[in-house]
């Protein structure tokens, strides 16, 4: 008896969380409507917009927390304006593109890995605060390495 309790209740779960992207309606009145994507930022650098639009649609993300990784390198990003509002990041690999400012990382309390190679014109102060906040790996341009 407590086997079959046990198989209806995995049954019903399985059911459950596989049906968590849909909106359920009484009477046509929504009772439920799973959480969209988050979309309640702004940048104004359009080659970081366009990485972090594709990067909510990749990890689902419905708030700014739920974001943990981002891949924009090569993308022609001058600025991160805005970024230091997704505090839930933990990795993030901005090679090789043209950015001097990186303060908006200072405020991400998460980051592990973060990948700034390439970017020519960066102020190596903060690419050096940022080696001393982060827990994990900071790679920087070869002349903070001087």
């Amino acid at each position: 008896m407590k086997k079959l309790a046990l198989l209806i209740t995995t049954l019903f779960t399985i059911i459950l969380v596989g049906c968590e992207n849909y909106t359920y309606t009484f009477n046509e009145q929504p009772v439920f409507t799973p959480p969209g994507l988050f979309t309640e930022y702004q940048v104004s650098d359009q080659g970081l917009a366009g990485c972090l639009n594709q990067a909510i649609l990749d990890q689902k993300a419905s708030k700014a927390r739920d974001l943990t990784q981002l891949n924009c390198s090569n993308a022609g990003i001058t600025s991160l304006s805005g970024l230091e509002i997704f505090t839930g990041l933990t990795q993030v690999n901005l090679g090789n593109n043209l950015l001097s400012d990186i303060k908006p990382l200072l405020f991400l309390p998460h980051l592990n890995t973060v990948l700034l190679g390439g970017n020519e014109k960066l102020d190596c102060r903060d690419g050096k605060q940022l080696l001393n906040q982060a827990s994990g790996t900071v790679s920087l341009p070869t002349h903070c390495s001087k």
